[in-house]
């Protein structure tokens, strides 16, 4: 009962993390009281459920904070803060600086966001830091309108999958991905949630032109995962809060990039 309550909690928590309930509102919802609730989910997590939806809250600011051009006045009411001072306040203690100066950082700090744990999985990342060539890729592009929060209806992903499959049916081994996120435009924009997209998929070619795009070179946070299509959203999205901020690492702008690998007889026919 206590591992089937604590992931409730973890439910209870990302469905409220832009409402004005509170911990007392979860116990109520579960039937235990908070007492109970706060010894189970720290055995469980090493944290109390209050502690965790606060922390949970406040990653979703700092989401909002540096993938949307939201007011910070905006940010703070949907998170039913009662000033901006408050917010304010509570945001620095959470991440050490000023909502302000944090949107306006050139790197995002994601050391001390809180990745779900409602989306772990136990799964090996073997997380490294690699300085890459800056190298080309030839293949086809996309752009679309792309949720900033979680979301797995979203047709990148499909997009993604068509063409590594069709790739891989045709006989290409390695198979790589470029991409970049353009933020909203203004704030209508924002608050529809989106963002735009884009992806270009194929292969490695050894010499630039006016068709290839460019995979520029620097040092990366780089992991490595196998599974199914329906956990690649997942593993990419939710995963790479976790991975950045669970090994420290800062986000310093640009793209992103995935290599594929597979055969054609792993193909589902």
């Amino acid at each position: 009962m206590q591992q089937v309550i604590c992931k409730y909690i973890l439910k209870w928590v990302e469905d409220n993390l832009t409402s004005d309930l509170n911990v007392s509102d979860m116990a109520v919802s579960t039937g235990y009281s908070r007492r109970t609730l706060e010894i189970w989910f720290s055995e469980q997590y090493g944290m109390s459920p209050g502690k965790y939806l606060n922390r949970r809250r406040m990653t979703r600011a700092a989401v909002l904070l540096k993938l949307t051009r939201l007011p910070i006045t905006e940010i703070a009411m949907l998170l039913h803060h009662s000033s901006n001072q408050n917010f304010a306040r509570a945001f620095r203690h959470f991440s050490g600086v000023t909502p302000t100066n944090y949107r306006n950082s050139n790197e995002w700090d994601l050391s001390g966001l809180q990745a779900s744990f409602f989306y772990a999985k136990e799964i090996s990342f073997n997380v490294t830091t690699c300085t890459l060539p800056e190298q080309y890729i030839t293949g086809v592009s996309y752009s679309c309108a792309d949720s900033y929060l979680y979301n797995t209806n979203n047709l990148l992903t499909d997009y993604i999958q068509k063409e590594v499959i069709r790739l891989i049916k045709s006989g290409t081994t390695n198979i790589y991905l470029i991409g970049e996120t353009i933020l909203p435009q203004n704030i209508k924009e924002s608050r529809v949630g989106q963002l735009v997209a884009t992806v270009t998929v194929g292969t490695l070619v050894n010499v630039s032109s006016e068709d290839t795009a460019i995979m520029t070179s620097g040092k990366f946070c780089r992991y490595s995962f196998s599974c199914k299509w329906e956990e690649y959203y997942t593993n990419t999205n939710m995963m790479f809060i976790r991975i950045m901020s669970e090994n420290k690492f800062i986000y310093t702008g640009g793209n992103c990039y995935v290599h594929f690998t597979g055969k054609p007889e792993q193909i589902d026919k």
